[in-house]
């Protein structure tokens, strides 16, 4: 058994993966995808950055896109993950909603983060997909502290 590409970061967290030889070696992909149809936060683009950082760290490559056009069978085979962040409203024509619940549907992964909650209000697989736990209201920001405790520790 040959091993598979192995990144430092990931081998210092304990994940490397032994696996056969490869015909393709790249790393795993990751869509984040943006679109809003609705209220858009300012914070898109740190997301967006701090995804690609996190890309780098753990070797994943990340793809941005904001055009539904883009979620396609095609596009969605090989991601390891689908990544709605700060998504608003009704985001997928009917087409991109097949192809992603059938990305879901045969095993691929979806992370929503945030507002994510606030989309797709009609589409039941959506519904499904995010527990039923539609965004009922936002509250205002609200000032906080935060105390870090272990400044050594990676989830800090």
């Amino acid at each position: 058994m040959a091993m598979g590409h192995v990144c430092p970061s990931l081998a210092a967290l304990g994940m490397i993966a032994v696996t056969a030889a490869v015909a393709d070696p790249s790393p795993p992909r990751v869509l984040v995808f943006t679109r809003t149809d609705g209220f858009r936060h300012d914070s898109i683009p740190a997301g967006v950055a701090m995804f690609r950082r996190l890309g780098t760290q753990a070797c994943f490559d990340v793809v941005h896109t904001e055009d539904q056009a883009w979620l396609t069978p095609a596009n969605l085979s090989g991601l390891a993950a689908v990544v709605f962040l700060c998504t608003t409203g009704d985001v997928l024509d009917a087409p991109g909603q097949a192809a992603l619940e059938a990305y879901v549907r045969d095993g691929g992964g979806w992370v929503g983060v945030h507002s994510a909650t606030d989309t797709e209000y009609d589409w039941p697989f959506y519904g499904e997909l995010i527990g039923g736990a539609y965004f009922a209201d936002h509250p205002p920001v609200q000032q906080a502290t935060l105390h870090v405790e272990a400044i050594a520790d990676g989830s800090t």
